[in-house]
């Protein structure tokens, strides 16, 4: 027979021969998937590598000499044609991320721009951001204007009725927005550019497209650019957004006449037809072929 004394020990034997061994602590990215833990360091640059890596090849031409090679976060144009082409490289969708451009940009003949070009849907709205405009009138209303990117920027807006758009043949609207001076290399801040539009009610939509593109459909010229949208600081970095609305202004008196352009509009250039005066402010020259009133 066991004596209770036994029974006692033996169970105390059994309990420590079963007892739970001890747990290792572990840290907190075995348990929580940090911001700083490894792994997501890595999965973070490898998304901020892919998105800074162009993936759409804007190409349109309708004919003429449009030599154009897209290659990844960059692209090489020379044209000569007298039809309208939009070339260039970027990303689908777009962002507000800042976009960094450098390279070159030269209209020998005709006319020609460089800067953001993109399109948003509901609604649908064309938009873009002229880093370079040479020779291009008629873009619309005059809204006003941003500084942003140590430059500022002529705001306007149009309604093109029943014209090519990425939804077929529609009636949408144009956002513009147009450097004084121009340059072929530099950051773009978009957000600066959405912003302002949106503080003048111009409401853009869910982005589609968006690309460093050259616009032209009359004369020749080459372009030759890098791409990318990791924020650089190239040509000047982002500056605060300042808003201004266009004024409105009345003719009459002894001033110029209701012929003459407003305030931010053109009033000269080679092959420029409309009007040389100005209603408000006087027509100052940023190039051959575009004269400003300011």
């Amino acid at each position: 027979m066991v004596t209770i004394s036994t029974l006692v020990l033996g169970l105390s034997a059994v309990s420590a021969a079963v007892a739970v061994p001890t747990v290792e602590k572990r840290g907190d990215f075995n348990f929580i998937f940090g911001e700083d833990h490894p792994l997501a360091i890595a999965r973070r640059n490898e998304t901020l590598a892919r998105r800074s890596n162009t993936n759409y090849v804007q190409n349109y031409k309708t004919g003429g000499t449009v030599n154009f090679t897209p290659s990844t976060n960059a692209f090489s144009l020379n044209w000569n044609t007298q039809n309208d082409f939009v070339v260039g490289v970027g990303w689908n969708p777009g962002s507000n991320l800042p976009i960094t451009h450098s390279g070159s940009f030269t209209v020998s003949s005709g006319l020609g721009s460089l800067g953001v070009y993109g399109w948003t849907t509901n609604p649908l709205i064309e938009y873009y951001v002229m880093e370079t405009n040479v020779g291009i009138s008629g873009l619309g209303t005059v809204k006003g204007s941003v500084t942003s990117d140590g430059g500022t920027y002529t705001i306007y807006q149009n309604t093109r009725t029943n014209q090519p758009s990425i939804l077929g043949t529609s009636t949408f609207q144009q956002f513009i927005s147009v450097r004084q001076g121009g340059r072929s290399s530099g950051t773009v801040t978009v957000q600066n550019h959405f912003t302002a539009w949106s503080n003048l009610n111009m409401k853009l939509g869910t982005h589609n497209f968006q690309v460093i593109a050259v616009e032209s459909w009359s004369g020749s010229g080459s372009a030759q650019q890098s791409v990318s949208n990791t924020g650089g600081t190239t040509g000047g970095g982002t500056t605060t957004t300042t808003t201004t609305r266009a004024a409105t202004t009345t003719p009459g008196g002894s001033g110029p006449g209701p012929g003459c352009s407003g305030m931010w509009g053109q009033c000269g250039g080679i092959g420029w037809t409309g009007p040389t005066c100005c209603s408000s402010g006087s027509c100052k020259v940023s190039n051959a072929y575009y004269s400003q009133c300011l």
